[in-house]
């Protein structure tokens, strides 16, 4: 029986496809278990909390913390935060549009956030509460000139 019947060429290294039955190489399952074992023990980002453990609503927490360290209480007292898997969901109203810009700005800024969603967000009075504060001829004026820029 020569070297290479064996699998081992003459310089002492092993063929391709030869190897001994008592060495057995790490193949795919073995990576793919390690590769598994390591994504269950990583908190997706969506879903880390206020301290840095499991909270399936750790997004929007984190998000409502951003905001009230970012904005006076009136400014966001009417707002709910939720959260999709990844999405901020933005529920509630809101004094103007400016408000609004900035508040996406915030969230985005948190580590998780893919979007947020704001749907479900009313910004500025209605016309009804402007009509209530019986507005001045000229304000009405302007706000049709807002509506009707031609």
């Amino acid at each position: 029986m020569n070297a290479n019947s064996r699998g081992i060429s003459s310089e002492g290294e092993l063929n391709e496809g030869s190897a001994p039955s008592r060495i057995k190489p790490l193949g795919e399952g073995w990576l793919r278990s390690q590769s598994t074992a390591l994504l269950f023990n990583t908190i997706p980002p969506e879903r880390v909390g206020l301290s840095g453990e499991y909270d399936h609503n750790g997004l929007a927490k984190r998000v409502l913390l951003a905001f009230r360290q970012t904005f006076m209480p009136e400014e966001i007292e009417s707002i709910r935060v939720s959260q999709r898997g990844a999405v901020v969901v933005l529920m509630g109203r809101i004094l103007n549009q400016r408000l609004l810009v900035r508040l996406v700005t915030v969230a985005m800024d948190v580590q998780g956030a893919a979007d947020v969603e704001i749907n479900g967000v009313s910004a500025g009075y209605s016309l009804k509460n402007y009509l209530e504060v019986k507005p001045s001829r000229e304000a009405l004026l302007n706000l049709l000139k807002l509506i009707n820029p031609s």
